[in-house]
């Protein structure tokens, strides 16, 4: 077992759903409900993300298979996607490859924001999507299995998380929140230069 490549997924996946820098959207999206309500939203939204994210792993080979896209492309096509939201972390933007201003405007109208947007798209979008995808891309059931453990934890430190937004938001600050993010930024821009020249040296 690499427990290297197990410890390099789970931080691929936790900065890429992000969930300290998502805790300020958290909020303004659960604005008006009890602290219970919002522990009962974080939870659904965690697991809405987790089985999202399980199902793309078991069956994302299959689905490259489908559309007849190799490994490789899907390697350099995914990390020119994460690059730009290890940008927008960079600069300290609410990124836009989640959520529009749009859809935030409307997500406050409805009552349940738990499964959309919160678990969809928000924790399991297009940046987690594309990287389990490529995790998948693993011959072994042993280690889709502990990979499976390893979405399973990083789901359930974003329901923590979440769980204790406000506390967490009086704690660091929008300075500190702020500073949190951008370091993650700089991990996920590594991260995916590293896909793309993967990517780049597999095809040529």
């Amino acid at each position: 077992m690499e427990t290297g490549f197990l410890i390099k997924s789970f931080l691929t996946l936790f900065t890429i759903i992000d969930p300290i820098g998502g805790v300020p959207f958290f909020l303004s999206i659960t604005e008006g409900y009890t602290e219970y309500e919002r522990r009962k939203i974080a939870l659904r939204a965690s697991f809405t993300a987790f089985i999202t994210l399980l199902l793309f792993l078991w069956m994302g080979n299959y689905l490259l298979s489908f559309f007849q896209i190799s490994i490789s492309s899907f390697k350099i096509a995914g990390g020119i996607l994460l690059f730009l939201i290890a940008i927008e972390m960079l600069f300290g933007k609410t990124t836009q490859v989640k959520t529009t201003e749009k859809e935030t405007v409307k997500i406050k109208e409805r009552e349940d924001v738990s499964i959309v947007p919160l678990g969809i798209p928000y924790l399991a979008g297009p940046g987690a999507i594309t990287t389990t995808i490529i995790l998948s891309n693993t011959s072994g059931i042993y280690i889709k299995l502990w990979l499976s453990i390893v979405i399973f934890l990083v789901l359930l430190i974003t329901f923590l998380i979440f769980s204790q937004s406000f506390r967490i938001s009086k704690f660091l600050g929008e300075l500190g929140t702020k500073a949190v993010v951008r370091i993650l930024g700089l991990i996920l821009a590594s991260i995916a230069v590293e896909y793309i020249t993967t990517g780049l040296r597999e095809i040529f």
